[in-house]
């Protein structure tokens, strides 16, 4: 519903018009802002500092020759960050000799944005009808506010000091008009001489006068001359809210592997989300938030079941096709063959990925090669082949070739180990040997994109919003590591640094991205992923976030993720040892320091087989790894006893520092907690103090403004690819510079309980999180929280007495104090609470796992890890669980709306 104002066309006026542009945004030391506006050419401005609030610069135009259509402000800081705003602007000519625009700066940051995508488009009623702004010639302000989620049968207003903005009385408004989604306007006469003060509020069109104002200060626009001939338009971002007026949903994370149905094939499949969606709309869920669902069929065994290992960006995982609902007669014997399956893998507490595998590799091969003509012939598969022939040919023949060579590892396969695209494109030819092998698998891949748009059309109509994940890494066996090769630093290996989760921190083994090279096509790649992902998506968690500030290298040499450093990063130059009083000795320093103690700790009874088979006396009591088993790498190729290889990892990764490769002894990276090592504690006092300090300045000092930079340069290209909602997962050793980064460009951040972000707590309150983030009481990486609160019973106790005021828990974590957790949650200000499923489970105790240890989906520190968690009931036992979907209906609606 619509409540407006009407106005007429501006009189004419001579061709020379001067632009005043304003913009409100707070700025500090060593930042400017720049005006970018497009005439017959790109041009950027300086602008002028007011305030610490505004900008401005005043411009001479000639209206019928270089009048600027399009601007926007740019932000500028001393360490080369450019930021532009989210959208660019828009002038319209008018008949008017002085034009004041007085803009508010536009960042994706506005929570209005964030109510603009696709994952509140799922979930907000749809805007519209609109209508079109009419002026009068008396009108000398044109206001324009950008506002989302506003109440049925409300519009903004305008409130203010003056008569005709109503003299703050709230019958006497001025209600605005929606032109386009989201975007209201009103136009109108002001007195000029006095400053004026206003407010937006809302609009009740029923009762017909304001029903609320929004928070904060007023707003002013200071009084100037007077002119007949002037015009000033102001546009505002953001409807200033209180944070309970502010949209706040509940979601349910579960990997759809572990969905359990009467249908499933042993495994939770696409269609499974159907059921999931029914009964996430019962309790009041309104998101579904997923692991990645692309194909990482490799070295076909369990190692498969890593779902962060794709072998293809865009490709889907076979494994999740609902065979049932094909539709194609099946071949004889067919459906009893599938029951008979059905039957023996769904009586399996886990996901026995191999069986599964085998049986839907044997009946997909069947039902295609019964239907091939039909299938080949039909429009489904034709026009899918033509929209997606870019990346559907080459993986196609990946695949293919990753059968006929027995190997994912590309570089064995002969004459096909360097990518060929007239080559690899001849293979869909119906002439070639192998087409019929390729057609299977494009097949596949449509089929699972039928079933998913389907699933994602039913989750739509019910109201649901899908968030999936995005791996940072791919798979170095994988098809975009073979036709793509440039992109990749192939090198080296992607990872994340010790924390309390993995100690030895995580070597993922993909390839790092070459983003120079990535750059320098504005980011085609990623930005070809993200538009594919949004055909599924309506938000995405973007997995190790910090990987676009800076990624965890891990050379090839090494296994460990201990042994990696960050990339890019400013390196320590020798100099700086001596400026800091540090006596540098690369051989001490970064070398295995190996001394008699160290060893005897380490391999007890074996130290002597150890020292005659790997190690070199390099004087009395200190020793050096032999050349054979100098690397990690070599010590996991050449010795075969686990007790003495993981001692002799150890001793290759007792070091303090790493040359930085190439840098002929000059550049250095600090070792990831090298205060932990012998190395470190056999050093005297004062070396000790000074490494710190250098080590402390190189991790969380000097790095920011650089990481920053990075961050800046990447993220804004991944924001604008899609209409997603986008949500770090920024966990770990987060740079000072994140957080910051992510609010100006609206990326939800991630809030774990367990994991707080500030080095003063011990845990994270929920409730004292900020709007743009998604808080949650676990991860797939984590033990859920029933196993969590049977691992350390002192770490319990401090939770309990801190975050639930319970001074002596029970050893088992009890339905009631689960349901306190989930409600502090609910009741964060977060904008998402969202909850791996089988915590929300815990709050009943007759329903939820007999074995909490069971639902562990992934321990990180293991690597490979299996992949097998399911749940222990079907998706039909959930739904018919009335008392608990009562219970959680009760807490949802109390907390969320």
């Amino acid at each position: 519903m619509q409540c407006g104002i009407r106005a007429a066309p501006f009189l004419r006026t001579t061709a020379l018009m001067k632009i005043v542009f304003r913009v409100n945004y707070h700025t500090v030391l060593g930042q400017s802002l720049w005006l970018i506006y497009t005439d017959r050419e790109t041009k950027a401005v300086p602008m002028q500092w007011l305030n610490h609030e505004q900008w401005e610069v005043s411009l001479d135009f000639d209206r019928e020759k270089n009048l600027p259509t399009v601007y926007h402000y740019q932000l500028r800081q001393q360490n080369g960050v450019k930021l532009d705003e989210w959208l660019p602007r828009s002038i319209i000519p008018k008949a008017t000799d002085e034009l004041l625009l007085l803009d508010t700066w536009c960042s994706a940051g506005t929570v209005d944005y964030a109510f603009e995508t696709d994952a509140f488009k799922a979930i907000l009623p749809q805007r519209g009808p609109f209508q079109t702004l009419k002026t009068s010639s008396h009108d000398n302000h044109l206001f324009q506010l950008r506002m989302a989620s506003v109440p049925a049968d409300h519009v903004p207003c305008l409130i203010g000091n003056v008569h005709e903005l109503g003299g703050w009385d709230w019958c006497s408004v001025v209600p605005l008009l929606e032109i386009a989604p989201n975007v209201w306007k009103a136009s109108l006469y002001l007195p000029e001489d006095i400053d004026l003060e206003y407010k937006y509020g809302l609009f009740d069109c029923h009762l017909r006068r304001a029903v609320s104002l929004e928070c904060g200060e007023n707003r002013i626009i200071p009084s100037r001359r007077y002119s007949s001939r002037q015009m000033t338009v102001v546009s505002d971002e953001g409807y200033r809210r209180d944070g309970t007026e502010l949209p706040k949903g509940a979601g349910v994370a579960i990997p759809i592997f572990s969905l359990r149905s009467q249908s499933g094939l042993g495994v939770g499949e696409i269609a499974d989300l159907k059921l999931l969606a029914d009964w996430a709309k019962n309790v009041g869920l309104k998101l579904i938030q997923i692991l990645p669902i692309n194909d990482t069929t490799s070295s076909f065994d369990w190692t498969d079941s890593y779902p962060y290992s794709a072998i293809s960006i865009f490709a889907l995982h076979p494994i999740y096709l609902r065979l049932d609902d094909l539709d194609y007669p099946m071949p004889v014997g067919f459906l009893s063959e599938i029951e008979v399956a059905r039957a023996q893998l769904n009586e399996l507490h886990q996901l026995d990925y191999e069986a599964v595998m085998s049986v839907k590799w044997k009946l997909t091969r069947q039902i295609f090669t019964a239907h091939q003509e039909v299938i080949l012939a039909g429009d489904r598969y034709q026009i899918f082949l033509e929209k997606n022939r870019e990346w559907l040919i080459p993986y196609a023949a990946f695949c293919v070739l990753r059968d006929h060579y027995g190997t994912a590892d590309f570089s064995r396969w002969e004459e096909w180990k360097d990518y060929d695209r007239k080559r690899v494109a001849g293979l869909s030819e119906n002439d070639h040997p192998d087409f019929s092998k390729a057609a299977y698998y494009i097949w596949l891949q449509c089929e699972l994109d039928h079933q998913l748009t389907s699933v994602v059309d039913h989750l739509h109509r019910k109201g649901i919003a899908l968030k999936g994940d995005l791996p940072i890494g791919i798979d170095r066996r994988s098809v975009d590591a073979w036709s793509l090769p440039h992109l990749f630093k192939m090198d080296a290996q992607a990872g994340a640094p010790p924390d309390d989760f993995a100690v030895k921190g995580q070597n993922w083994g993909f390839p790092t991205y070459d983003w120079e090279v990535m750059r320098r096509d504005g980011y085609a790649w990623w930005r070809g992923r993200f538009e594919q992902l949004s055909r599924y998506f309506d938000a995405y968690r973007i997995d190790h976030i910090l990987g676009f500030f800076r990624i965890w290298q891990v050379p090839t040499n090494q296994v460990e993720g201990i042994m990696g450093y960050f990339d890019p990063a400013l390196p320590i130059h020798i100099d700086e040892f001596s400026e800091r009083g540090i006596d540098f000795d690369f051989d001490r320093f970064c070398k295995p320091y190996l001394l008699e103690g160290f060893l005897k700790m380490r391999f007890g009874k074996k130290l002597q087989s150890v020292k005659e088979k790997h190690l070199d006396v390099v004087c009395p009591g200190l020793y050096q790894l032999r050349e054979e088993v100098f690397s990690q790498r070599q010590i996991m190729e050449f010795v075969s006893d686990e007790e003495i290889r993981d001692g002799l990892l150890d001793c290759a990764s007792n070091v303090l520092f790493f040359e930085v490769p190439n840098s002929k002894g000059k550049l250095f990276h600090p070792r990831c907690m090298m205060q932990t090592t012998s190395s470190y504690e056999m050093l005297d006092t004062r070396t000790q103090e000074k490494l710190r300090e250098l080590y402390v300045d190189y991790f969380f000092s000097c790095q920011e403004d650089f990481w920053q930079a990075h961050g800046y340069e990447k993220l804004p290209a991944m924001r604008r690819a899609s209409s997603m909602l986008l949500c770090g997962e920024d966990l770990g050793m987060v740079p000072n510079c994140v957080p910051d980064v992510l609010k100006q460009l609206g990326i939800l951040s991630l809030e774990i309980q367990r994991m707080p972000k500030s080095a003063e707590s011990e845990f994270l309150d929920p409730r004292k999180t900020s709007y743009l983030s998604v808080v949650s009481p676990s991860t797939h990486d984590m033990p859920t929280l029933r196993a969590w609160w049977r691992e350390d019973a002192e770490l319990t106790a401090r939770f309990a007495k801190q975050m639930l005021n319970i001074a002596s828990p029970e050893s088992d974590l009890s339905g009631e104090v689960a349901r306190q957790i989930i409600l502090q949650h609910l009741e964060s200000p977060a904008m998402w609470a969202i909850f791996p499923l089988q915590d929300l489970l815990a709050i009943d105790e007759q329903l939820r796992h007999p074995a909490p240890e069971m639902e562990r989906i992934n321990v990180p520190s293991i690597m490979p890890f299996n992949w097998r968690y399911r749940m222990h009931l079907s998706l039909e036992q959930l739904a018919k669980a009335e008392a608990f979907s009562a219970m959680l209906k009760k807490m949802i609606g109390h907390s969320r709306r």
